[in-house]
């Protein structure tokens, strides 16, 4: 029998999700729990719990139960990404893959598709240049020395023409490949790439520069989620319709909008539930995204250590709330945890709309577009021109010596090449027309939504509306930080550990 290989900590759970990663390490604490993670990172519940879970056992964090029975995963605060980095070698590898290797990679493609154009262009037009020189003139020596010179020539200018120096810089970042992302905070988006260089912009000609909605089911969570909770955990289809695909909004008769399916799919991503009132509207009630680890001051986005004259500005600047009669602190709070669950900031950055962006033909601009489709142009001419020589009578059956021979040989390559060039442009700008025209759609049926009445809904949602109840300093029934616990967990692992020795042993004798 083969020797048995030990289980290691990258066998028990799979990388968890870099939103997730992000938001734990966003947040700065050490107790989390499955919704303040949703809420933050704009994941499903599902997936905030099993990137917790994963993340706890790959970094050796805790995990604790409140009295309730929530799960709370207990972490290293913002050492979360170097301590998941140490121990799991799976997610070095994925880290060095997406950070060293992947760029890299993909910047190698992006410039290959501008050298094949250079290299094509340079290839059948020296080509067509020798069969004209070779069947012009009657003195062969002559003739050779005029094109070895020729040759030289037009080689050395094309290279000074084409390929200065400095078109030779590797961008990590590149269009909407990479971390930029349209519906990101602005301070929260590293450096904008940088200029791409010439050949790069001939790739950004043919396959553009990615999508710009990438994140667009990110974002439309985390709104959804802002919603939810500035709402008491309850709110009605109205309310969630301007983050979700819904149709255009039509008052009917009865003032309501029967089909409510556009919401499911964030009501089932975020643990909703729904519930008819006594006027037989529905209410769609989201109890789990109602508890939460953060502090008062951690929901409001302040520090732990804010001053009363932080709290008391905030309450002024944000929601324009007078705090007169609160002196103490913990006066302070008490007001502050009223205000955030109840009422909504002055400046609320996030988007009361969600609108995705129109697909780009690519952000070169009209000049470098004009360049590189008059290239793509003269390579498919030149080929088109080639072709119609080398199958000439005169030609028929004839070798080109040298280098020309494999120019000969390759030009089907060279043809399909430039054919494509064009086409794929082409066809491109057409997708991107029809996608953007249903883009404007989707936009604008999210916006008569801003329109819809619905005020005897949100009455009886407001009465299914609940506080948020944070679980942070609440004491806990089961915590693996306890020493008996850690006890049990030890002597759990030896005895796997024995378990394991033992099998390998029968094994051995096998």
């Amino acid at each position: 029998a083969g020797r048995r290989v030990w289980l290691s900590e990258d066998d028990l759970a799979t990388p968890p999700n870099e939103k997730v990663i992000d938001a734990v390490e966003a947040m700065g604490k050490s107790r989390v729990i499955a919704s303040d993670a949703a809420s933050k990172a704009g994941v499903s519940l599902s997936e905030a719990k099993k990137s917790l879970s994963a993340l706890a056992t790959l970094t050796g964090g805790d995990l604790a139960v409140s009295e309730d029975g929530e799960l709370i995963y207990i972490f290293e605060g913002s050492k979360v990404r170097s301590s998941l980095a140490a121990r799991s070698a799976r997610y070095r590898s994925l880290q060095f893959w997406n950070k060293e290797i992947r760029p890299k990679l993909f910047y190698g493609v992006r410039v290959s598709f501008g050298l094949v154009l250079f290299i094509s262009i340079f290839a059948i037009f020296a080509t067509i240049f020798f069969i004209n020189s070779s069947s012009s003139s009657d003195d062969d020596d002559r003739r050779s020395d005029r094109r070895g010179g020729g040759g030289f020539g037009m080689n050395s200018f094309m290279i000074d023409m084409l390929f200065p120096r400095n078109y030779f810089f590797y961008q990590p970042s590149y269009g909407y490949y990479s971390r930029v992302d349209p519906f990101m905070k602005r301070q929260n988006i590293v450096e904008e790439e940088q200029e791409p260089n010439l050949l790069e912009r001939v790739f950004s000609y043919i396959f553009g520069d990615g999508d710009p909605n990438r994140g667009l089911e990110v974002a439309r969570l985390k709104m959804a989620a802002r919603v939810i909770r500035e709402n008491g955990g309850a709110v009605v289809a109205e309310q969630l319709a301007p983050f979700a695909d819904v149709p255009s909004y039509s008052q009917s008769s009865s003032t309501t909008n029967v089909d409510e399916s556009f919401v499911l799919p964030i009501v089932s991503q975020l643990g909703g539930e729904p519930t008819v009132t006594d006027d037989g509207d529905i209410v769609y009630v989201f109890p789990d995204l109602q508890i939460s680890a953060s502090s008062t001051l951690e929901m409001a986005g302040l520090p732990p250590n804010a001053s009363p004259r932080d709290i008391k500005q905030f309450l002024t600047n944000e929601y324009g709330v007078s705090s007169r009669g609160a002196v103490e602190k913990r006066d302070l709070i008490e007001l502050l945890e009223q205000t955030v669950t109840t009422m909504t900031p002055y400046q609320n950055d996030a988007p009361a709309l969600l609108e995705e962006k129109e697909l780009e033909f690519n952000r070169n601009g009209s000049g470098w577009n004009l360049f590189a489709g008059v290239l793509g142009g003269i390579n498919l001419g030149g080929a088109l021109y080639l072709q119609q020589i080398l199958s000439s009578p005169e030609l028929a059956g004839y070798r080109l010596p040298a280098w020309y021979g494999l120019v000969q040989s390759s030009l089907p390559l060279l043809l399909g090449y430039a054919v494509l060039f064009n086409i794929i442009p082409a066809v491109r700008f057409a997708y991107n027309k029809a996608q953007n025209a249903k883009i404007q759609e989707r936009n604008e049926n999210r916006r008569s939504w801003l329109k819809a009445k619905f005020r005897n809904k949100l009455l009886g949602a407001a009465s299914l509306a609940t506080r948020l109840r944070r679980i942070g300093d609440e004491p806990t029934v089961y915590n693996t930080q306890d020493d008996d616990v850690k006890e049990q967990r030890a002597k759990s692992e030896m005895d796997d550990f024995d378990k394991m020795l033992k099998d390998q042993k029968d094994e051995g004798f096998q």
